[in-house]
């Protein structure tokens, strides 16, 4: 074995160095080995402002520290990166650090970096947002529960009584007879919080990373969210954050949020985010007003503009 190889096999084995944190990503790329060959087709497996770590389809013998070019797309944006092959594993994996980049496209790749960062945010407070969703109903009965043990406790203990051995196991209490009781109807409350009412207006979506706007209409809008069609191609994925403008029944709302769904490429549906008290109050007042109208006129106007 050479002395290169072994040198390339070693930095191979070495830890990542990035000082930028890495994100990852899979998009179709192609790296270019300056002097060597033709361009080979690759995966963009993560992204830095310092570099990315490529996957190419065909295994690849190359010596590091080799110059290479790197051509990939991400979010829309494309990129062409002179750089210096770091490391490699010797079978697929290229570990590419940029060199000789100009300010301009340092300033691009920072804006799509910084769009992946508030994206994976975004997700994180998405995922901690259901779990949260799915745990307050447990935690409230048991909260229940234990109160209700509480106002047993002392109503016994103030008549002098003894409370009722808890069951040992295998051993059944006899049950209580049964009585029939009406199904207890939801809210109002809950009702505007499981229900999506139709609505027809203007609206604009702002991508707050990008700072671009979107315009279309709002088709249907719930406490939670709402689904917006924009007049052009939604050009980002989901879990990105983004602020809503509309105006309902003579209101003004702009309410924070992450794209939650995309249904086509020109509808995404929306969640709320991080409402305040007062707006979330203000929708309420709307959903009861919206559902007041479809119930006096059905087929009415929904909304103007």
């Amino acid at each position: 074995m050479g002395a290169w190889e072994d040198r390339d096999n070693f930095a191979a084995r070495q830890p990542e160095r990035r000082s930028d944190p890495r994100y990852s990503v899979d998009e179709d790329s192609v790296v270019l080995f300056v002097g060597y060959g033709t361009p080979k087709q690759a995966r963009l497996v993560d992204l830095s402002q310092e570099g990315c770590r490529l996957r190419t389809v065909e295994p690849v013998n190359a010596r590091a520290r080799l110059p290479v070019e790197v051509f990939f797309k991400v979010n829309g944006v494309s990129f062409r990166f002179r750089g210096v092959l770091q490391w490699t594993d010797g079978h697929n994996l290229l570990g590419i650090r940029f060199v000789n980049t100009i300010p301009q496209r340092m300033v691009e790749l920072a804006n799509v970096i910084c769009t992946m960062e508030e994206t994976e945010q975004a997700r994180a407070e998405t995922v901690n947002l259901l779990v949260a969703e799915q745990q307050a109903p447990q935690l409230a009965g048991r909260e229940t529960t234990e109160r209700a043990n509480d106002r047993n406790h002392d109503l016994f203990a103030g008549a002098g009584l003894e409370l009722p051995e808890p069951a040992r196991p295998g051993v059944h209490a006899p049950l209580p007879e049964a009585r029939p009781q009406a199904p207890k109807a939801p809210s109002h409350r809950e009702r505007r919080q499981q229900s999506r009412h139709e609505v027809d207006t203007t609206a604009t979506i702002l991508l707050v990373n990008v700072g671009s706007t979107l315009r279309g209409r709002i088709l249907d809008l719930s406490l939670t969210g709402c689904r917006i069609h924009t007049d052009d191609h939604f050009p980002v994925g989901i879990y990105t954050r983004v602020e809503t403008e509309f105006r309902l029944e003579g209101l003004p709302f702009r309410l924070g949020g992450v794209i939650q769904a995309i249904h086509d490429r020109n509808t995404v549906g929306i969640r709320f985010l991080d409402l305040s008290e007062r707006k979330r109050e203000q929708v309420l007042e709307l959903i009861g007003e919206i559902e007041q109208l479809h119930a006096a006129h059905p087929g009415a106007a929904k909304g103007p503009g």
